[in-house]
Order: structure tokens, then sequence, then C-alpha cells
């Protein structure tokens, strides 16, 4: 059976190339943009996406959702129900192909015979539904696509029609009659024979709960009602490629029991095909520290070695010791538990757990290695167990975590590497947490920390303490998962609003400085012209000068308020950018037709001086851009080249390309710029030492414009020069700039 999306298929066998496939990829997904479709469910808003693509600029291997997660814009909830509406929106890749005449309809057609052959893994689908209209919709839209379709109005026949006919998929309604979707999907999950079926529920509405309690049951997606036959067949479809994907983790499975390790790697085995396998403690050590795996099963009684004794080994180990381990026994006791954490363990099942259990936990542990907040908490408790479940628990949830079991040490800690939050437990040895706390607040460089303080007790006097010595909160053990998280997230939200407002704060101070120095120098730079403005028109109005004379002081005027003009529309420029009030109209256009368009322009310039203006450019690459602000970045830099290039040298334009990315060059054969001057071209209102070879004119405002434009795209503008041997300016721009966050 064929593992490959029908787009490889038709580039494996040479129908397609790789970059029809590529384009064609692209247009699919352009209407389904995941951060488009956040903000269309008002689930993101616009400054959130901006910093969710800031920070995903600094990590080029996180995706959208994860940053989203990482950042607490978005649950996994809100994600996941994100996914499924991006997986319905898709446009079929082959209808696509032949708008864009790369292949023809009859060819389609036949591909799609061809494929669905060696793909189709869903067979029969059991539709359940209330509504006798809604069946017969469903059925319909199913058979065309050559599914075997099963039928039940109701939760208790859906049931008996699942275990008789084992279907690959269920689609049915939340409201049912005698249960819930949800409860129909979750029974099916529970019973051994039906675990494997997969599920989809239809419904008119949807709430955060619906969802959370579905996903919760086992559910694998949602649909809207009224439903439209693209986007049941576009789920269906990804389900289909689900099942077909193996995972790359490695596991190892520990277990004296042959029996319990045939019922664990039938549980593991679908979705995980690198299982190994140990049958004691001991065996398990040395198969680890060769294997590497990605997470461990371990059964607590063993021969040779035990899993306790075993968890141990594992995690005093540098090279083993952030393997989750996962202990499984058919024993459960408050005692037993304690010690499976205090040994390190990151979860403890029992045996026997219900279907799909563990393989859904270790999707989890799977998932949480993906998603990293950037937040660091550090955790103080002289209990190694407490320790271990609220380690556990955020690194689950995608923290990075440290922990201590004193003050003393958390003092240290903090020294070295300051957390985002602390937990405190209350009643330590040594500096407990009370006199934590109050040294942490009366610090100028933690007092900003909040402090999460935790305790077995809830006296009312201790919670009183504690929020007189600083902290921000106050939990009893043992800690729920959720309301710590959630408490968590407030507490994080409410720090990171903080440091904003004072950055916004410092951001003011030096724009009234900059403002200052701005109207300063704006004053200075109006005021020489605007005096001989008013001297040569006082000698004009006298009547007495030559008419010779008379018109050389009226070129003269004009000359003179023609660079206030140009300055005054810098100026203009220059704060409406930093006002962040220029929105860009992007169109696309190829770049290097928008270049040679406007070096033509600017030859008639530069034949004054006899300077040759020559061209490398990649011809041909359609971009995303404002054209009339990137056209303003490249006059720019061509005139500047113009104005410090001597009489008869030439500048050279180029174009290159590097994937995604154009690098724009304008080189000069001038005096080159001092190394101390570089750093400070890019600022408004900076004059070079180096002089204009003909005596031009300039605002010192051009370059920190285009600056500004270029990164508006999502590109950068930099210069490399040394005197003497002339400077080249140059700017890159992406091929597709997102303009949700594009804006000067």
């Amino acid at each position: 059976m064929s593992d490959l999306g029908f787009g490889e298929h038709l580039f494996q066998k040479g129908i397609i190339t790789r970059e029809q496939l590529d384009m064609a990829l692209a247009l699919q997904n352009k209407f389904s943009l995941l951060g488009e479709i956040a903000l269309e469910e008002n689930y993101l808003t616009k400054d959130e996406l901006a910093e969710i693509y800031r920070y995903m600029e600094s990590r080029p291997d996180v995706k959208l959702g994860e940053a989203a997660i990482s950042l607490g814009f978005l649950t996994a909830t809100q994600f996941r129900y994100l996914l499924d509406i991006r997986t319905r929106r898709k446009s079929p890749l082959g209808r696509i192909l032949v708008e864009k005449a790369f292949i023809g309809e009859e060819t389609l057609n036949r591909e799609i015979t061809e494929y669905d052959a060696t793909r189709r893994k869903f067979k029969k689908i059991l539709v359940c539904e209330t509504a006798r209209t809604m069946t017969k919709l469903l059925t319909h839209m199913l058979s065309k696509y050559g599914f075997e379709t099963l039928e039940a109005k109701n939760g208790r026949e859906a049931l008996e029609t699942a275990k008789r006919e084992k279907p690959h998929l269920l689609i049915t309604g939340n409201v049912l009659g005698d249960m819930e979707g949800s409860v129909l999907c979750h029974t099916l999950i529970m019973d051994p024979e039906t675990s494997g079926i997969r599920s989809i529920i239809l419904s008119s509405s949807m709430n955060q709960s619906d969802m959370e309690r579905a996903f919760d049951a086992g559910v694998n997606h949602f649909l809207r009602k009224p439903i439209r036959e693209d986007e049941l067949v576009n789920v269906i479809h990804e389900m289909e490629r689900e099942e077909l994907e193996r995972k790359p983790e490695r596991i190892l499975v520990v277990d004296d029991s042959p029996g319990a390790r045939r019922i664990i790697l039938k549980e593991l085995s679908a979705i995980w095909p690198d299982i190994h396998t140990a049958q004691n403690g001991k065996e398990a050590v040395e198969m680890a520290k060769a294997l590497k795996p990605d997470i461990i099963t371990m059964d607590l009684e063993m021969p040779v070695m035990d899993g306790l004794e075993a968890c141990r080994i594992l995690k005093d180990d540098p090279d083993t010791e952030n393997i989750p381990v996962v202990l499984i026994s058919a024993s459960d006791t408050p005692e037993l538990r304690a010690r499976g954490f205090e040994a390190g363990a990151a979860e403890y099942f029992v045996k026997p757990f219900r279907p799909r259990k563990l393989a859904e936990f270790f999707r989890i542990l799977v998932e949480s290695k993906k998603i990293r907040r950037k937040e660091k908490i550090l955790i103080v408790d002289d209990s190694k167990t407490t320790c271990h479940i609220l380690k556990y628990y955020f690194i689950k949830n995608g923290y990075t975590v440290f922990t201590v079991t004193d003050g003393t040490q958390a003092l240290e800690a903090l020294r070295k590497n300051p957390p985002d939050l602390v937990i405190v437990d209350c009643y330590m040895p040594g500096l407990d947490g009370f006199a934590l706390t109050r040294k942490i607040k009366e610090s100028d460089e933690w007092r900003r920390i909040p402090v999460l303080l935790i305790t077995a007790y809830s006296k009312r006097a201790d919670v009183l303490k504690g929020f007189s010595v600083g902290a921000a909160d106050y939990l009893i053990k043992p800690c729920d998962e959720s309301e710590l998280m959630a408490r968590v997230d407030s507490h994080l939200r409410n720090k990171a609003l903080l440091e904003q407002l004072e950055r916004n704060q410092k951001k003011l101070r030096i724009a009234n400085e900059e403002k200052d120095r701005f109207l300063g120098i704006a004053a200075h730079d109006l005021r020489n012209p605007l005096g001989a403005i008013i001297g040569y028109a006082s000698l004009l109005a006298e009547g007495e000068l030559s008419e010779e004379m008379a018109k050389r002081f009226a070129v003269m005027v004009r000359e003179a308020s023609g660079g206030m003009l140009r300055l005054l529309e810098d100026l203009l420029d220059i704060t409406t950018i930093a006002n962040g009030k220029v929105a860009l109209n992007f169109g696309t256009h190829v770049l290097a037709e928008v270049v040679r368009e406007r070096g033509d322009l600017l030859e008639i310039v530069a034949a004054k001086k006899k300077i040759p203006i020559t061209y490398s450019l990649a011809e041909g690459a359609a971009f995303q851009f404002d054209r009339n602000k990137i056209e303003q970045v490249v006059d720019n830099l061509i005139s500047n080249a113009i104005k410090f290039s001597p009489p008869g040298n030439g500048i050279h334009i180029s174009i290159t390309q590097d994937g995604s990315m154009a690098r724009v060059e304008v080189r000069d054969e001038g005096p080159g710029i001092p190394e101390e001057e570089l750093t400070h071209l890019f600022k408004p209102f900076h004059r070079l030492s180096v002089k204009p070879t003909s005596n031009e004119k300039s605002t010192g405002l051009g370059l920190s414009i285009a600056a500004r434009i270029v990164e508006a795209h999502g590109g950068e503008m930099g210069v490399t020069s040394k005197p003497g041997h002339g400077s080249t300016f140059f700017f890159t721009l992406p091929r597709n700039t997102d303009p949700a966050t594009a804006a000067v």
C-alpha cells in the first residue's frame, strides 16, 4: 500500500515536475494558513500573531501551532481544532494541477483511480445520525468515493453494528438521543474489539468545553454542520494518511512476562515500529545505554533487577537521565507510586489499562518535546516526589524546568540562571519558603519574578504570611495539574505585560529624546535655505537687479525651496513610518523588471557624470511586495551610488536568489565609507564625512527610510565598504511576505 501523497505519486511517475508540485502545494495552502484561520475564528489577534511570527524567526524549526502554544496564546485543543479547519479547507491538489494546465482532466481521473487503488485504507464507514436526511446525504457523498457505508440511528445501534462489522471509521452526530456522540466514541475505544475505530463528530455548534470533552474521549476530528463534501473527503483522506504514517521514535519495553510484552507491543506497534524488548531491569539498563530509546516502559516486579532500581540507575546516568520511564504494574498503592516518582518515573500505569491509553500518553510525551515555551520554571521543594511530579507537569506543557531541594540552592540557581517563575514549598530545612520569597522580592534583579508558595497545610496564617512576604499565589498540595497550569499561565502573562509596559516606557523615553534631536536638526537644516530664500527674495523685491542677476537669484530660490520640499517630504515619511501608520500594498511583481526599470530612469542622471550602469539580474522570479515602496528603496540606493561615484567610474547592480530569498546589490566605485561610520548609516539625519563628488544635496533620511521599508517586507538592509575601494549596499527580500504582519 502506497504511503506517498497524491502529488508525490504524480512526481514519482514523471507526470509533473518538482517545481510544478511545489507551486501547486503553495497554492493549495494559500487560503488555509493557520494564522489566517486563527484570526477568522477569533482565537488570535493580529498583535498575538505578529508576536508568534517573531518567536518563530529565532526558532526556524518551530511551527506556528507549537509557537502559539509555547507563548500561551492557544491551548492544545484550540490548535487541534484549527488543524481540523485547515484540513477541511484544502483545495484538491488535482484540481489545482488541472487549472494550471500541468495535467489534463483525463490524466487526473486516470491517476486518481490508480492512486486510490494503492492508497485506500478505509473501506467501511459507519454513519450514526438520528436525522434520516443527514444519513442519506452522508452515504451519498461517501459512496461517490468508493466507501462502503453502514447506518445506525442511535448510539446503542452503532455499538452493536461496530462490534459486528468492524468499520474503519465512525461518523456520528453529537446528539444521538440515547447518548452523546463523544460517549459513543469513548465506549468504542474502551472495548478492545472496537478500540481501533477512528471517529469524526458532526455538530452545528462547538464550544471549548465540547471540544475538550470530545478530544478527551478520543474523538479524532470535528466537522461543523452543514457538511461540505470537499471538507468531509479532505478529513477522511488526512486520516487515511495518518493511518499509514509510522512514528520514528524508538521505544524499549521492559517486562519479564511474555504476555504483558505482547499486550504492550500490540498497543504501540501500529504507531511506533521501532520497538525493542528486555526481560529485566539489568538488561534494560544495558540496552538503554546502547540504543538510546526515546521512551521506556518498565514493569516493577522483575527478576535480576526490579523496575525501581533500573529506573534509579537510568536517572543517575547523564547518558540516560532524560529518557522518560513509564512504570507499569499490577500493584497500585500511594507508597509504590511515591517510590516510583522518587526513582524518576514520568508516569505510573496500572495493569490492565484501557486500550489506546498508553499510546495516547506516548503521543503526549512525544508532542511535548516539540512544544517549547520560552519561560523557565524553578521548583524548590525538599520532597523529591513533589519535585518530580511538578517537573513532569511543566515538561509535559513545554516549559524548561530546574529543581532544587532547599532555599540556599535556590538562591544559587537564581544567580546563575534567573527563572521566569518560582514555585516554593513553605516548610523546608534551613532557608524556608517564606524567607526565600522575602529575599527574592528584596532583590532589584529578581523582584518581578512571580513566586507561588505550595504547602500541604491550609492554615489561614500561612496564607497571609505568604502574601505578606510577596508571594503571588498560594496552592495546597497535592496540586491539580490543570489548576496549577492555569495559575502559572496567568502569572506569567501578568509578568510579560508588566515587562512589555516597561519596554514601552523606555521606547517612549528614547522616542522623545529622538524627537527633540530630530526637531533640532530639522530646524537647523531648514533655517539656512530659508534664510537664503528671504535674502534673495528681498533683493528681487527691491527691483534694482539686472535681468540676468534677477534670473540667477530666482534659480537659487527655486533650488533652495526644492531642497526644503525634499527635506519636508522625507521628514513626513520618517515620521509616518516611526508611528507605524503606513500599510503596505502587496502585489506580485518580477523583482528584476522593477530594478531594471528604476536603473534605466536614473541612467539620465548618471550620464551627466559619465557613469555607466551595468546589470547582472536573476531574471523572471516573481515576488510579493509593495512596488512603490521597493521602487523608493532601489531609487535611493542607485541615486546614492551616483552621488558618491567620481565621474567616469561605474555602478554595478545585481540580483541573486538563494531559495525563497532574493538579494539586490548596488556596487559603486566611490571613496568608500570609514568603518566607524558604518553602524550609523541607517539612522535618521546621519551624514557621512565622505561628500558627494559633485556637491549633490542629501537630507540624511533616505537610507533610514529605505531600511525600515525593507524590514517591513521581512528583509534586511546592509552595506560592505572599505575606504578607497567603493561601497556595496544591499537589501534582501523574501519571495512571500505575510501581509498580516507587514506594516511600515
